[in-house]
C-alpha cells in the first residue's frame, strides 16, 4: 500500500463543490491550488472549499509558464494571486495559516528559479512535508529542497481534452506503470506520494465524474490518502 497527499490544480470551477463533497465523503482533505482568473469567476466555489476544510494554495494569477516570462512578471503573478487569496480567507472569516505555491505546468522559472525560490522563502511560504518521500527521481531533481509544492504522480487526465489517442485506458496504464517517464510509480509498496489531479470542466464533459472514478480506482488499488502535513517556513 502507498500513502499519498491529494493536490488539485486549476480551480475553482463549477465542479469544485461536487469535488469537495465527494472528497469529504471519503475523508480526504486536499490541497487546492487556485489561480486568479478562475477564482475571480468562481469566488463562491472557492469560498465553499475553504470553509469545508481544504487548504488553498497559490497557483499564480493567470497561469503562465514561468520559464517564459521575466522575473518581475513572475513576482507580479504570485503577488496578485496572493492578494486574492487573502481576500478569500477574509471573506471566510478564517486565518490563513499556511502559504503554499505551485508553479503552473511545474515550470519553476528557468534562469530565474533561484531568485523565485529566495522570494518565496522571504515571503514566508511553507512547504508540503515531503520528508517521507524517498523516490530517487524526486530527490535527484532536488524537489525535496525547493519551497514550492511539486508532485510525484500526475494522473494527466487533462490530456483527454488534447488527443484522441489518450483515453481512460491510458490513465490506467500510467497508474500501473512501474517505470513512468516522469514522476514515480504510484502503486509501489510502502511508497509515499503527492498526487496531482486537475479541476477541469472540460475533462468532466469527456469523462463524467472523472475525479471520482480515478480516486476510487487508486483507493481500490491500495492507495491510502492522508491529510497533508505542512512544514514550518525556514529562511
Amino acid at each position: 500500500m502507498s500513502k499519498a497527499y491529494l493536490t488539485i490544480d486549476d480551480g475553482p470551477t463549477t465542479l469544485t463543490r461536487a469535488m469537495i463533497d465527494y472528497l469529504q465523503s471519503k475523508n480526504i482533505m486536499p490541497v487546492l491550488f487556485f489561480y486568479g482568473h478562475q477564482l475571480e469567476k468562481h469566488f463562491d466555489e472557492g469560498l465553499y472549499a475553504l470553509k469545508q476544510g481544504a487548504i488553498i494554495g497559490n497557483h499564480s494569477y493567470s497561469h503562465p509558464n514561468f520559464n517564459n516570462i521575466s522575473y518581475e512578471e513572475c513576482i507580479e503573478e504570485i503577488e496578485k494571486q496572493d492578494a486574492l487569496l487573502e481576500r478569500l480567507y477574509q471573506a471566510a472569516g478564517m486565518q490563513r495559516t499556511y502559504k503554499l505555491f505551485r508553479f503552473p505546468y511545474g515550470a519553476k522559472g528557468g534562469k530565474h528559479k533561484a531568485l523565485i525560490q529566495q522570494y518565496l522563502r522571504e515571503q514566508g511560504y511553507n512547504r508540503v512535508d515531503d520528508s517521507e518521500i524517498d523516490i530517487k527521481w524526486y530527490i535527484d531533481n532536488e524537489l525535496n529542497k525547493d519551497i514550492d509544492s511539486y508532485w510525484t504522480f500526475d494522473f494527466t487526465e487533462y490530456q483527454l481534452n488534447h488527443s484522441s489517442d489518450f483515453t481512460y485506458d491510458s490513465i490506467l496504464q500510467r497508474i500501473h506503470d512501474p517505470n513512468p517517464e516522469t514522476g514515480a510509480p504510484l502503486l509501489e509498496k510502502d511508497s509515499n506520494h503527492i498526487i496531482l489531479i486537475h479541476d477541469h470542466e472540460s475533462t468532466d464533459k469527456i469523462l463524467p465524474d472523472y475525479y471520482k472514478i480515478l480516486i476510487d480506482y487508486v483507493i481500490e488499488a491500495g492507495v491510502e490518502f492522508i491529510g497533508p502535513r505542512i512544514t514550518p517556513q525556514t529562511k
